[in-house]
């Protein structure tokens, strides 16, 4: 009964999505964390809407025609890292496939030149982050979903001035400013949160010191200071989806967050092969990396 790996198609996305569901409910009801994936429904939107991504390449492992799990990469040019995820396997399931599927994974991203590879990880899944580490992944930094609502302050604080991400100049500054956090541009993810109307960027005597593609789960946001970056997340029109990350290692952020009442909805741990620089300055990853 030899298992079988294949590119997942738009007719597996309900079974590849009830499978992604499940697995997430297994382990977060086992742990007392809400669910990731908060209904089955969502599950197999969240498949669907990764095969329609021309940047999104998944596969599915399959058994005696049934399908037990499924793995997708992605690619955010111009930067120079894949990410992989969500990686799903039947809670029944049995047999190193969770394995496979990352192997099938991490041959793709190799294949396409990338060295950089990243992922998110729920740290409540032992398994999974045993199943990471044997394949080369490194722990880089722990994180918090925070959850809660702007605070709806004064767009000019401390001098600073908060505005949208407008055109193409502003975009290019604010790819300088990741490139001295991160070591590249997040120009792809930038571009589609200022499409959202989401993207703002903060300002000191005309000198963009921080911005954020959108405050939530599905964003990212760099800032010279923790206070600039508490700006962008105090200023925030929305929350978008169900939270955002901090970086449970920046003990300033994380007290003011939970003094102004977010709270904490469950842990993860943002984990690399490759080359990785930490980043320099206050900074926002998203679920991706």
């Amino acid at each position: 009964m030899s298992l079988i790996i294949r590119p997942i198609e738009q007719n597996d996305a309900e079974i590849c999505g009830k499978i992604g569901y499940q697995a997430h409910k297994t382990i977060s009801s086992a742990h007392g964390y809400p669910c990731e994936q908060p209904f089955e429904e969502f599950g197999i939107d969240l498949i669907r809407m990764l095969l329609s991504n021309p940047n999104s390449w998944g596969v599915l492992a399959e058994r005696q025609g049934k399908i037990l799990g499924s793995i997708f990469i992605h690619k955010f040019p111009p930067s120079p890292v894949a990410v992989i995820g969500p990686l799903t396997v039947h809670p029944s399931a049995e047999g190193g496939i969770g394995r496979k599927l990352m192997d099938a994974a991490l041959f793709q991203t190799h294949k396409q030149n990338y060295d950089q590879i990243r992922l998110v990880q729920s740290p409540s899944h032992i398994r999974s982050f045993v199943l990471y580490t044997k394949c080369g992944f490194i722990l880089r930094e722990p994180l918090f979903l925070m959850q809660g609502q702007p605070l709806k302050s004064d767009n000019n604080i401390n001098n600073h001035s908060l505005r949208l991400v407008h055109d193409d100049n502003d975009i290019s500054v604010c790819n300088e400013l990741c490139k001295s956090v991160y070591g590249f541009s997040r120009e792809l993810e930038l571009r589609q949160a200022k499409d959202q109307g989401i993207a703002t960027l903060i300002e000191l005597d005309d000198v963009v010191t921080g911005y954020a593609a959108g405050i939530g789960i599905l964003g990212h946001a760099v800032a010279r200071s923790n206070d600039e970056l508490k700006i962008l997340i105090a200023s925030a029109p929305t929350v978008v989806g169900p939270g955002f990350f901090a970086p449970a290692r920046n003990h300033q952020l994380l007290n003011w967050l939970l003094e102004k009442g977010f709270q904490i909805g469950w842990p993860a741990n943002l984990m690399t092969i490759g080359p990785y620089q930490e980043p320099m300055t206050p900074f926002l990853p998203s679920l991706a990396y």
